[in-house]
């Protein structure tokens, strides 16, 4: 299994990694901080998941939701922001993400996190 996590917060990015890490250790992980790196990194290994922040400097998670779309990728999205605003929120689920978790991250909303991953 193939994973993208981008956000630029390095305290997220290992939060997120750590637990995927631990519950799917034959997963390979590809950590970014910003939305055109994981743009490159989604177009070289076509992930799995793709798990983003929505805001990212160089391009914001919705910029990357959009350029994925308009590459006709249609992929398994999760989305961990503290942007909650009701607009921002009908953007991206626009682009058929799977889900979207509101940071802060707790115990329960990483549970989610791997359930979903898991397919449950």
């Amino acid at each position: 299994m193939n994973i993208i996590i981008a956000d630029d917060s390095g305290f997220v990015r290992t939060i997120i990694n750590k637990l995927i890490s631990t519950e799917f250790p034959d997963a390979k992980i590809k950590l970014c901080t910003n939305g055109k790196e994981a743009f490159d990194a989604y177009m070289d290994i076509n992930p799995d998941w793709l798990i983003t922040d929505l805001l990212m400097p160089e391009m914001s998670g919705q910029q990357l939701l959009s350029a994925l779309n308009a590459e006709g990728k249609k992929g398994k999205y999760i989305v961990v922001s503290a942007d909650v605003q009701k607009g921002t929120k009908e953007e991206v689920e626009g682009y058929g993400i799977v889900t979207f978790i509101n940071k802060p991250l707790t115990p329960d909303k990483l549970q989610k996190l791997i359930n979903l991953i898991r397919g449950e």
